[in-house]
């Protein structure tokens, strides 16, 4: 170009309305969750079909690499590249080619309602505050996504969901946690019988949580011998990391998930990003070796999609350990692929139509 264009010409030319369609880049637009509306947590709409988002930003009773805190805007930072997609993409049949399935994207309702109340310095108003509020936004969405901190939030997001499921008559609500660990640690000398590492065992103290509504998948760091037992005795779900890279998640799940399916009616699922390798996942606050792949994880959640899944949540991205974002991503993207993908089937296309893959995707 070698003379500058009149520009006066063609701002006059247009209207604001000529780019209220155009998607915005990743870095831009407000942070909420894929760029969803902003709803007040109290005003939620009950007859909406979709999900609700809040955040605990709370990294309290972290022991080694606090920053987890910081993780519930860092992903809806991240998300917002997803915001785009489905307007890019628009409702094409999709070809997954690392699995050779099928489907659509979609477009539910999603509305992020803002971060829950936190205390810094008083874990037990943090979670008196975010049990009491999640039970609210239970009672109302129909369901949720919790963007949480270090994992010791579960507990009361958790105890708020169901608290509130059974307000509108569920029966029985089963909680799985994707995570390195088992995390049913009794007490800290640090922090007392709330942290990071008890938030399993204390899911499990509440009235009338049954241990066969209880699954750990993904685990693979060491752990009391006796511990494992009593887990195992006592009729715990646990399916270790190792079994599903060597079988697959599908062969690795089908028991978990047919058995919950058949007797829960709805399902919470807890993701600690450090299930992760910390080669794939830098950004967490601690340093897991041997944890699974993003592959592997990605295929978990395809499995879960079987089950009647009501609230997921993320914990334990700490930003500050990762300075290129991938971690923060990898969480936006897990969640984008569970809550807008639909209609997934295998495709019956080579290279995946031969016997073995057949048998495979047929449980899936």
């Amino acid at each position: 170009m070698t003379e500058l264009p009149d520009f006066e010409a063609l701002r006059t030319s247009v209207t604001p309305e000529d780019f209220e369609k155009d998607p915005l880049p990743g870095w831009a637009g407000v942070a909420t969750l894929f760029g969803a509306p902003a709803v007040d947590a109290g005003r939620v709409d009950g007859a909406q079909d979709g999900w609700v988002v809040s955040g605990v930003p709370f990294d309290s009773t972290a022991s080694s690499r606090p920053g987890a805190a910081e993780g519930p805007r860092a992903v809806r930072q991240a998300s917002l590249v997803f915001s785009s997609y489905l307007t890019s993409l628009g409702q094409w049949h999709m070809l997954d080619t690392r699995t050779g399935r099928t489907f659509r994207y979609r477009a539910p309702r999603v509305t992020d309602a803002g971060d829950l109340h936190v205390y810094p310095t008083d874990t037990v108003r943090t979670f008196q505050a975010v049990a009491t509020e999640s039970r609210r936004l239970s009672r109302s969405a129909q369901r949720l996504v919790f963007l949480n901190g270090d994992h010791s939030c579960t507990f009361p997001t958790f105890a708020g969901f169901r608290a509130g499921r059974l307000d509108r008559g569920a029966g029985r609500v089963g909680f799985i946690t994707i995570d390195h660990h088992f995390d049913f640690g009794n007490w800290s000398t640090l922090h007392g019988p709330l942290y990071h590492g008890s938030n399993s065992r204390r899911i499990s103290e509440i009235p009338q949580m049954r241990p066969e509504d209880m699954a750990f998948v993904g685990v693979g760091d060491v752990t009391k011998y006796d511990q494992y037992r009593s887990l195992v005795d006592r009729g715990f779900h646990i399916v270790p990391g190792s079994r599903i890279v060597r079988d697959g998640a599908a062969a690795a799940l089908r028991p978990l998930v047919e058995d919950l399916g058949s007797r829960c009616d709805t399902v919470y699922v807890s993701l600690d990003i450090d299930v992760l390798d910390n080669a794939s996942a830098t950004g967490t606050g601690h340093v897991t070796m041997g944890g699974i792949s993003t592959g592997d994880l990605l295929d978990v959640y395809e499995e879960l999609r079987a089950l009647p899944v009501g609230a997921l949540d993320v914990a334990e991205i700490a930003p500050r350990y990762d300075p290129s974002g991938s971690t923060a991503q990898i969480a936006a993207r897990l969640l984008f692929e569970f809550l807008f993908r639909t209609e997934c089937r295998p495709s019956g296309l080579p290279p995946w139509s031969d016997s073995t893959c057949d048998e495979l995707l047929e449980h899936q």
